[in-house]
Parts: structure tokens; sequence; C-alpha cells
């Protein structure tokens, strides 16, 4: 049995969690108001104390620990809470099943593993299971200076459950540059005194070495504070080392404007490169269409894209060239949706809107759809139904706030897949529209301005008769 399977029945006699919560709060719900934050997991959540309280202040949580009873004790205290709790280490992200907006690791968690490269192998497990843009936030003693004056002792705590008064002992043994935490129970109940002795290894944690660790994994922005709220970190004096790092934005995570003029501006030299039907040509992905049209060159691409999924997945194509008359009429009758929900918007307004899900037909660049480059794609799973990629976290969200590649809105499983997508479509060189997590094009005028490239290779195709 690990060291916190031994101490999880009395953990939270250990600590005032009311008043430790209460100091905390600020500093959480500003770094997370500060970093867009919406779902966040809490590794090493250990009897749920903080996962619950994110959940109570309005965040989506989940939760995970390497020890069984800390997470038996997790699901007891969150009761009702729609929490999800699961056993798993630092390094098991593939227990996880999401990648979310924050990963906390707190209350000196992360110095129960054994070595430093288990130490980086976890923080790089923490970078995986973000988003691009989300951040950590780990916190553990100051052990810069509990190594620096040897201190060995920590404040003892007394506390009255159920008729018994505990006594709580902990201290450490310096052990060269590593240290042997120490904890000692003393209960008094109707047998008189008793007591264990628990004892666990700890790989301390110093400002140092956490910098150093996070800039090898590639989080940047780091910043380390001393204490809750935002206390400056001095390394003689301060109680505590809390650090906050973010995982760098991406293009589509972070997206620039493409606006409909800029659009009309790229130059357009179509070489002629023929139409071709993927249910033919690319047997192995998944189309919901025939015949499918898109360029040669797209559907190579779309070939190299399934190649790169896990066995068993296959992408599916839902929609790719349309023609111009069909192009206008969908976006005729998506305006003409918003003028019913919207009568008090001006023509102006309503075709702003309609421009962030419809290119617009009138417009001097074709639409990706009529040039044969656009394809709307999602991806099938084993089980030969679609991933899942746009259930949310919270009742009520509009489908339309679920339409941003990178949405806070939607599930950590459902971001997952997402990123699934993400990778396998970039790598095989397609561009995304981030108003649009199912829209990837390449050749048309939104590619090469999303690209830098000079023009754009496709303008508009008449489908093969």
């Amino acid at each position: 049995m690990s060291f916190y399977d031994e101490i999880a029945e009395t953990y939270d006699l250990l600590i005032s969690w009311k008043t430790r919560l209460k100091r905390e709060k600020p500093f959480f719900t500003s770094v997370f108001r500060k970093n867009q934050v919406k779902r966040v997991l809490d590794m090493a959540c250990g009897t749920g104390m903080h996962a619950i309280a994110f959940h109570d202040w309005g965040y989506y949580v989940e939760g995970s620990d390497k020890s069984s009873t800390m997470i038996r004790r997790a699901k007891q205290n969150a009761g009702e809470r729609e929490i999800q709790f699961v056993r798993a280490g630092f390094t098991d992200e593939d227990k996880i099943g999401g990648i979310f907006d924050a990963v906390t690791c707190l209350g000196n968690s992360l110095v129960h593993v054994e070595t430093h490269q288990e130490m980086l192998e976890s923080l790089r497990s923490f970078y995986k299971l973000l988003i691009p843009g989300g951040i950590v936030v780990i916190h553990g003693h100051n052990y810069d200076r509990v190594l620096r004056k040897r201190e060995r002792m920590m404040p003892i705590v007394c506390k009255e459950c159920d008729g018994n008064h505990y006594v709580f002992v902990r201290f450490l043994d310096f052990v060269d540059h590593e240290v042997d935490f120490n904890f000692v129970s003393l209960v008094f109940g109707r047998r008189g005194w008793e007591m264990q002795h628990f004892r666990t290894h700890q790989l301390p944690l110093t400002s140092n070495l956490v910098l150093s660790l996070l800039k090898a994994v590639g989080f940047t922005g780091i910043t380390i504070y001393g204490g809750y709220p935002f206390e400056p970190y001095e390394r003689s004096k301060s109680e505590d080392l809390i650090v906050v790092a973010q995982k760098p934005h991406t293009r589509l995570s972070k997206p620039p404007a493409e606006p409909v003029a800029g659009l009309d501006k790229v130059p357009i030299r179509d070489g002629g490169e023929p139409l071709v039907d993927v249910s033919v040509v690319v047997p192995e992905v998944a189309t919901r269409t025939r015949p499918t049209w898109v360029r040669a060159s797209v559907a190579h691409m779309l070939a190299a894209a399934q190649r790169r999924l896990p066995s068993g997945y296959r992408l599916k194509v839902i929609s790719s060239l349309r023609s111009l008359d069909h192009q206008k009429a969908l976006y005729e009758n998506y305006l003409a949706q918003l003028a019913r929900r919207h009568p008090e918007w001006p023509k102006s307004r309503l075709r702003r809107e309609a421009n962030k899900f419809f290119a617009p037909p009138d417009s001097k660049h074709p639409p990706g759809h009529t040039t044969g480059g656009a394809v709307d794609v999602t991806i099938v799973g084993s089980d030969g139904q679609d991933l899942d990629m746009t259930s949310v976290i919270r009742e009520g969200a509009s489908q339309a706030e679920t339409f941003p590649t990178y949405s806070k809105l939607i599930t950590p499983r459902a971001a997952k897949n997402r990123q699934l997508l993400i990778e396998v479509m970039s790598a095989a060189g397609f561009s995304n529209y981030p108003g649009e997590w199912w829209h990837w094009s390449y050749g048309d005028s939104a590619w090469a301005l999303r690209t830098g490239h000079e023009c754009a290779i496709y303008g508009i195709a008449e489908e093969p008769t």
C-alpha cells in the first residue's frame, strides 16, 4: 500500500480546508480568468478538495490521483457533484481521456517522483494534457529555504473527530540533496493512545529545477510566487513555491482575422488540376455522398492524413465541392435565419455574422468549397461511430459557440478528439478555418492567406459531367 493510501482516511484532518481555500480563491480565479480557463484537471487531487472548490467556483473539473483510496475519498467528498475522478499517475495521460485549459498539481505533490527524469516526464504529460494556450499551476514547499536551513520540523496538528483525539507530527530526514518525509499519527480513543509511522521519499523541487524543467518541456511565460494570493518569491523566506506556466498558443488557438477584403486581394493562378472522386481514389477515407469531388492533390493529402490516424480509425469527408449556386443558397438561407432571430440587426451586421460561417458567394474570391480545395471532415472511431467533437461542458451552450476549433465550451474528451483531427490534417498540409473545426482547405484563397503563399492555386471548379 502506498504512503497516501495509508494516510487517506485522516488526511483531511491535517488541513483547515475552509481557511485555505478562502485564501487561495483570489489567486485561482484571477489566473483562470486571465487565461480564459473553463476546464480544469487537478492532478494528484488527493481527497478532491481543490477539485470540489474549482467546481463550486464555476469551472468544469476532473481529478486524478495514483492512490485508489484517495480517489474513493474524493468521490465521497464530492457527493452529488458532477466531477469525474480517475485513478492515474502523472504520466498516465491516456487514462485521462481529454485535454484541458488548466492542469493543477497542488499540495507539494510533484516531489513524490523517484528521479529528475520522471519529474521531466510528468511535466511533459501535463503539457500534452493542455490545449495550446493552456496553463499549468504547480504548488509545493520552498525547498530552496528548507534545504539551505535544514528545516526538519513542520507544525504539529491537533484535531478532534468522532470522539477521537488526533495529533499529527511531520518531519524531514535529509539524505544528501533529497529528503525523506515522515508522518506520525497519534490517536487517542477507547483503547488509549495508538501510534502509526509512515515514511516516503521526496525529490525536492527547487526554483531553479522547476524553471529548467518547464523550459525544457516547452512551457513559456513562467512566473513564480512565494504564497497566495500573489506574494513575491523569496528563496530564503517564502513558505511556498507556486509556479504558473503556459503552453504556447498556435495560429489556430489564437488566430488572426481573415477579413473578406484580405481574401479578395489574393491572386489566383489555377493550373487546371483535375477533380477526382475521393471514394474511388482514396477508398480508405469514408465519404457521406458519392461522388465526392476534390482536386487531385487534396485527395492525396486526405490519404496522408488517413495514414496518420490510429489503427481502426477513418477520416470522413462530410462535404467537399459545391456549385456556386449551392453556396449562394446556403449563404442566403443562413442570412435569413439570422434576420429572423435578430430583427434589430442592420444588414451590415447580418452579413458580418453570416460571413463567419459561410463564404459570401458575391465576393471577389471564390468560396473554398467551390474550388475543390476545401473539405469538411471528421473522424470515425474503431466502433464505426463518429468521434465526439461537440459535447458541451454545460447545458445551454449554443451550437455556434462550439464551432470554433478551440472552443472552451466543449468537453475535454471532445477537445482531445479535435486535437487528433488538427494533428493529422495539419501534418498532411491542410489549413483550418479557426471558426469551424471541421473546415480544412488547400490551394484556395483562405489557405494562401493563412499560410503566406503569394497566390491561390485553385479557382472555381465545375463538377464533372
